[in-house]
């Protein structure tokens, strides 16, 4: 018989996050949403970087792949999600030295909330993930995984820790605020219960933030700066160009950052978001990005622990009550 394994993952626009859980094993991987398609490697893939192949073609995933290779469409049923869910199954496989042949793995991923209300589009993506029910052969690193996924649990971005913590959240309201890569997810919750008409979506990402982050270089200073520039720019704090740094620019950054939370805080008032008697937990990479200002506005709200690895702990835990693990 074979041993079942939960995997939970969190494929966004910016990271790719995933957690497996078995009997007596427990493995977590990140890294980058980039693939790039190549013909032959003939680098070193270093780790949070992986050379897969799938369908006859070669790809790099991971660090190694410029900035330039991000994708902003609004959809997840795209190769880059498909084979960077696969390679953070095969992964984790990797990192516990489980052979793929030996488990049954039941797999939670994610899907826009906007998506995750349309039946239609929660089957459709169901369908895209699971390859239609057909066996997948898949290369980790030179490695042959064959994947079969059935009864894939589709959960949506914006959960945050609510399932994680369920027996502290009875009796309470809770509104959660997803920052990530592309979008902004908001949805409230009664207990673990989510409201519906609460459950709704911004571009307001961290990704449309380095956009005015770069608009604001060119003008001010004068310099292009590439999608590779912006991601040391933001994580930095600061422009520096031949070596010299811009001091204006640290307090510009500063500014853009507080104008862009202000936009997600007024774009959830526009949703009939009044905060009013509410817990506030913001997760996601963006709000660990912005904790700062998040701090200084809601000086009572709660930025997880991890916020980045909030969902997939999450999406793990509706994964260990389905299945009793």
């Amino acid at each position: 018989m074979k041993e079942p394994v939960l995997i939970a993952v969190d494929c966004g626009k910016y990271a790719t996050k995933a957690i497996l859980k078995s009997k007596d094993k427990h493995a977590i991987t990140a890294f980058r949403t980039k693939i790039q398609e190549v013909e032959k490697v003939g680098i070193e893939v270093n780790p949070g970087s992986y050379e897969v192949s799938y369908n006859k073609k070669s790809y790099l995933v991971g660090d190694a792949v410029s900035e330039s290779f991000s994708n902003f469409d609004l959809t997840k049923k795209i190769d880059l999600h498909k084979i960077c869910i696969y390679t953070a199954i095969t992964d984790l496989l990797r990192i516990t030295n489980l052979q793929a042949e030996n488990v049954k793995i039941h797999l939670a991923i994610n899907i826009p909330i906007s998506a995750y209300k349309d039946a239609t589009s929660k089957q459709e993506y169901k369908n895209f993930i699971e390859d239609n029910g057909e066996p997948i052969l898949f290369y980790l690193n030179g490695k042959p995984y064959y994947l079969y996924l059935k009864n894939v649990v589709i959960a949506f971005e914006g959960i945050g820790i609510i399932y994680e913590e369920m027996e502290q959240m009875k009796g309470k309201y809770t509104a959660v605020v997803d920052i990530g890569g592309l979008n902004t997810t908001y949805c409230t919750f009664n207990g673990i219960n989510p409201i519906f008409d609460s459950m709704t979506v911004s571009n307001l990402g961290i990704n449309i933030l380095k956009g005015k982050i770069g608009k604001l270089i060119n003008e001010r200073f004068g310099v292009a700066v590439t999608p590779s520039d912006l991601e040391r720019i933001l994580q930095n704090g600061y422009f520096s160009h031949a070596g010299q740094i811009y001091d204006e620019s640290k307090e510009l950054i500063e500014q853009m950052k507080a104008q862009h939370f202000r936009e997600i805080i007024e774009f959830a008032k526009s949703r009939d978001y009044t905060f009013n008697n509410v817990s506030l937990d913001f997760v996601g990479g963006g709000a660990y990005m912005l904790s700062d200002i998040i701090q200084k506005e809601f000086p009572n709200a709660r930025i997880v622990v991890n916020p980045q690895f909030a969902n997939v702990k999450s999406f793990l835990k509706i994964l260990e009550i389905k299945y009793g693990l």
